[in-house]
């Protein structure tokens, strides 16, 4: 076969399939009862937190084996950029909703990412076998959401399944293979190897490893795979099972160990066959321009707090600097001065002392001897976690004990003086009318005089139909003793006010 015929060679290759849904609508049982193993028992809270990759085989009605691999990306709220590149990456995408609790705030967003991406895609209600399942529900609340499936007005196709017994998953499977010879999904095994990294982590043994997925061509040992500024000379390749192998093909999930650096998740990959090629490709990257928090905040007047944060994973890391950006305010800014995946060590909490307020995060990783050592004599703060809300709940705690309080007068009333009548030392006899009320003697006020505050006093006494009276409702005039060091005029306001600290 000639060199052209050979690049422009092209097969079929299996589908790349997204598992999306909200939070607990049984994306997780949907793979484990395919692969026949348990994903949610290894995940916090019952919660999947990374994007994960897997392959299996299925046997279509005329008994011929076929490859689907599925990528299961998250559902909880704060995983919103891992289920974009869960989309993008996808050939299909399932769009799970539970038959129990019907559309989700997550499965809107998940039809949001699913459009924008434009991807194909078939919807799998859940737990049919639960006694209270609506599917009838299910599907007239997709209509709500633009989602018209067969038998409702569209023909977007529709399983209705049970993770626990199984009803309709072969059913599922069947519909994606359909879906896929309608794509006309093709690949060329011949042509460098092309994808997205799904996740990367730092391994203290093995180094910086990367969970990839391939779109199109072969990668093989001794090639180069650039991903973003970051490179691997590709010596070891292992399969979704962990297993060594020699050479790998479209959509086949794929560990790849030994980065330069810490590819990122969602990226694109590249595959050379010199390191020439690689570093010449490399040459051509663009470091990000990073906004920092003095152009976003006026951070003379704001509370600071600098973070550094160490994760499993880059995905989840993006996660959680997702979520931390939403929290900060005028009043309160998160700064991360570090990021990076593994353990917590000495570095991070050298790197922590530069500043006393800095907090140290972990999310599903450990706190090595020597950072602990040095803790033990220094006062930096340092919280791990497994579950992404908590770690959110618990910064909010944090930013409000360490944000600047503030004193505030809030405004419970106003008169405006209508007449100044006499005056003995620093006591004013006047007349005025009850804005806002009501007023009560001994409160303290404001002297208004336009924008202006001229002084502060305090109302002795107040005279209703020449009666000495304790309190004046709103809209009344009334006669008022006022004792203050400023004179009053016809005209000014005096503001009732409470101090609070905020």
């Amino acid at each position: 076969m000639s060199q052209t015929q050979s690049s422009q060679l092209k097969i079929v290759r299996p589908p790349v399939v997204a598992i999306m849904g909200h939070v607990d609508h049984g994306k997780s049982s949907l793979l484990d009862y395919i692969r026949k193993s348990n994903i949610v028992a290894g995940e916090a809270g019952g919660i999947t937190q990374h994007i994960t990759a897997y392959e299996v085989i299925h046997k279509d009605p005329s008994g011929n084996e076929r490859r689907i691999t599925f990528i299961d990306t998250p559902g909880h709220a704060a995983f919103t950029n891992m289920r974009t590149h869960g989309a993008r990456i996808a050939d299909i995408a399932i769009l799970i909703v539970s038959a129990e609790d019907s559309v989700k705030t997550q499965t809107i967003e998940a039809i949001k990412t699913i459009r924008e991406n434009k991807v194909p895609f078939v919807v799998a209600i859940t737990k049919i076998d639960k006694p209270n399942a609506n599917v009838t529900q299910v599907k007239q609340d997709l209509m709500a959401q633009e989602v018209y499936v067969e038998g409702y007005g569209g023909n977007v196709t529709v399983a209705e399944i049970s993770s626990k017994t199984g009803q309709g998953i072969d059913d599922l499977l069947e519909i994606l293979l359909l879906v896929a010879d309608l794509e006309e999904l093709t690949g060329n095994p011949d042509a460098p190897a092309t994808g997205f990294i799904i996740e990367a982590h730092l391994d203290e043994k093995r180094g910086i490893s990367a969970t990839a997925i391939i779109k199109n061509g072969t990668l093989r040992k001794k090639q180069y795979v650039v991903s973003g500024d970051a490179l691997v000379t590709v010596r070891i390749i292992e399969n979704f099972l962990g297993k060594p192998i020699d050479e790998a093909t479209f959509s086949n999930p794929i560990q790849l160990i030994g980065f330069s650096k810490l590819p990122q998740a969602g990226s694109i990959f590249k595959t050379f066959t010199t390191k020439k090629e690689a570093e010449e490709a490399l040459s051509h990257i663009k470091e990000p321009s990073l906004l920092s928090v003095d152009t976003l905040y006026d951070t003379e007047n704001v509370t600071v707090i600098p973070l550094v944060i160490k994760t499993d994973v880059t995905g989840t890391q993006d996660a959680i600097i997702q979520e931390i950006n939403k929290l900060s305010n005028n009043e309160t800014v998160f700064k991360v001065i570090k990021t990076g995946t593994g353990t917590i060590n000495e570095s991070d909490i050298t790197i922590a002392l530069s500043d006393p307020a800095t907090i140290v995060l972990g999310f599903n990783v450990s706190i090595d001897k020597q950072a602990t050592r040095i803790n033990d004599y220094e006062t930096i703060t340092i919280k791990t976690f497994s579950i992404i809300y908590k770690l959110v709940e618990w910064l909010e705690e944090q930013q409000e004990i360490k944000r600047e309080k503030k004193s505030i007068d809030e405004v419970s009333g106003r008169i405006k003086i209508l007449k100044y009548f006499s005056s003995n030392k620093n006591k004013h006899v006047i007349g005025g009318r009850v804005d806002q009320g009501p007023v009560s003697v001994n409160t303290v006020v404001k002297i208004m005089r336009g924008d202006e505050t001229m002084g502060r006093g305090t109302i002795t006494g107040l005279q209703q139909a020449r009666s000495e009276v304790a309190s004046i409702s709103q809209d009344s005039e009334c006669g008022i003793m006022l004792e203050s060091d400023i004179k009053p005029a016809s005209g000014d306001v005096l503001e009732i006010f409470t101090t609070v600290i905020k």
